[in-house]
């Protein structure tokens, strides 16, 4: 994995565009798909009702993963369309659609998923703006269609691209499975046995069974009154950036910039760093990101969120889907160094990630008569950590995901708060931020990245 970039900074050069869509008979077998009695998991709901939010207040939404790489050669359009119809059949998120019905979201479901078939299709030469604003017009989640799968053909090499709405995909699994659709292809055009053989759990179940859970969930399960405890902690909503944003808008377009924080060397440093006092990368980074504030503004206490995985087994890591929870981080910063704040970190996620197998949207539901919470929500200040070195990813995946310069981009969105995500690959350590486009917040949030990495210089 590279960078993780907003999509207008793809500037690969000009080629002939291939693109995958449904067949009609596939379509015909879509529009018959009869309503299943599974709801749609609390992320896509969320999702949805989200979409439809930005969509009556013309916003656009950040809503979609897109991965592209490299191959040499001319594809062999016969073998990816096999690739990518097998792809469909088998991850039975893509299985479903979504509708309204009197404000309830109603799920259906493909009951016969090896009648999906993709064709290809040629649409002539795209250059970079081309390409970008195809993978924007992927279709929205409420259609059954919202993702786009393509190359772009040049005379020695192609760049494959998967364009998926988010509400079958997370940033922790996208790279595994695109690189499943990419060995696919490389066994097929080989001769190879089929790469897909490993089995993989069903997304279906995993919203079945999150909702049945959730359902039996009240004010006294631990989990939950741990969340209200760190939603009362912050004045009784999600940790917000002390940063100056100045004046932002109730929906504010989102700017993007990406910073290298540390070089292969330093960053093993900086893991060893962090192991020495017990924590791993995450809890080195949230330490840093919490000396920053305090450099920058004196702040005695530090709060955010975390996303991880909400995946448990190796099977679930296989499916394609959207598997994640968040986990509320707060810290007293005083005085404290690198090394406390590392480990102190590293203890409040440990101990609080059960945390994340509850989502906050039934948080708020479940405390709807609970006072001083602010149900009308908000954006948090949000820190993510991943590590291409450690699972779900293996050499096998980053290996070849590495030497096919695999990328990841996001289309544009709204920002309320600040996003940083922090990427630890072979060649070091990286952060990406989304902030408001104000001018106030692009001079904060440059001062804060450059704070982060004194600090996760010093601590080295």
């Amino acid at each position: 994995m590279s960078d993780f970039r907003p999509l207008h900074e793809w500037n690969g050069p000009p080629g002939a565009l291939v693109a995958w869509r449904p067949t009609t008979d596939t379509w015909t077998t879509v529009r018959n798909a009869p309503v299943s009695p599974v709801p749609p998991s609390h992320e896509q709901e969320q999702h949805l009702r989200a979409y439809r939010a930005c969509e009556r207040q013309q916003s656009e939404m950040a809503r979609l993963l897109i991965v592209t790489w490299q191959e040499p050669g001319v594809c062999d359009v016969r073998t990816m369309t096999q690739v990518l119809t097998a792809y469909l059949q088998r991850h039975d998120t893509y299985h479903s659609w979504f509708q309204e019905q009197d404000d309830v979201i109603q799920r259906r479901l493909v009951q016969e998923p090896g009648s999906l078939r993709l064709e290809a299709v040629e649409l002539g030469i795209a250059s970079a703006d081309d390409w970008q604003a195809h993978v924007a017009s992927t279709p929205s989640p409420f259609d059954w269609d919202c993702f786009r799968f393509g190359i772009i053909q040049r005379p020695d090499s192609f760049t494959c691209f998967a364009s998926i709405d988010h509400l079958h995909t997370d940033g922790s699994v996208a790279p595994v499975v695109w690189n499943g659709i990419q060995r696919e292809y490389h066994a097929r055009v080989n001769g190879d046995a089929p790469a897909s053989g490993l089995s993989r759990a069903s997304y279906l179940d995993y919203c079945a069974a999150q909702r049945q859970r959730t359902a039996m969930l009240t004010l006294a399960d631990p989990a939950v009154d741990g969340w209200i405890q760190a939603l009362q902690a912050e004045g009784g909503h999600l940790p917000r950036t002390p940063l100056d944003l100045g004046d932002v808008p109730q929906r504010s377009p989102a700017e993007h910039v990406t910073m290298d924080l540390l070089d292969a060397p330093a960053a093993d440093r900086f893991d060893a760093a962090c192991r020495d006092v017990g924590a791993r990368g995450l809890g080195g980074v949230l330490a840093c990101t919490a000396l920053a504030e305090r450099a920058l503004l004196g702040t005695q206490r530090f709060g955010a969120v975390t996303p991880t995985t909400t995946r448990k087994t190796a099977e679930q890591f296989r499916m394609a889907g959207w598997c994640m929870g968040v986990v509320p981080i707060r810290l007293d910063i005083a005085d404290a160094s690198f090394r406390e704040l590392a480990a102190a970190a590293q203890r409040c996620f440990d101990e609080r990630r059960p945390l994340a197998d509850v989502p906050i949207e039934r948080v708020f539901e479940l405390a709807r008569d609970v006072p001083g919470i602010d149900h009308a929500g908000g954006g948090a200040v949000m820190v993510s950590y991943m590590d291409t070195s450690l699972p779900p990813f293996t050499r096998k995946i980053t290996g070849p995901w590495h030497a096919a310069l695999g990328q990841v981009f996001i289309n544009p969105g709204l920002a309320g708060q600040v996003a940083l995500w922090f990427l630890r690959t072979p060649r070091g350590l990286g952060v990406s931020a989304a902030y408001p486009a104000t001018a106030t917040a692009r001079a904060s949030v440059a001062m804060y990245l450059h704070a982060i990495r004194e600090a996760c210089l010093r601590a080295t």
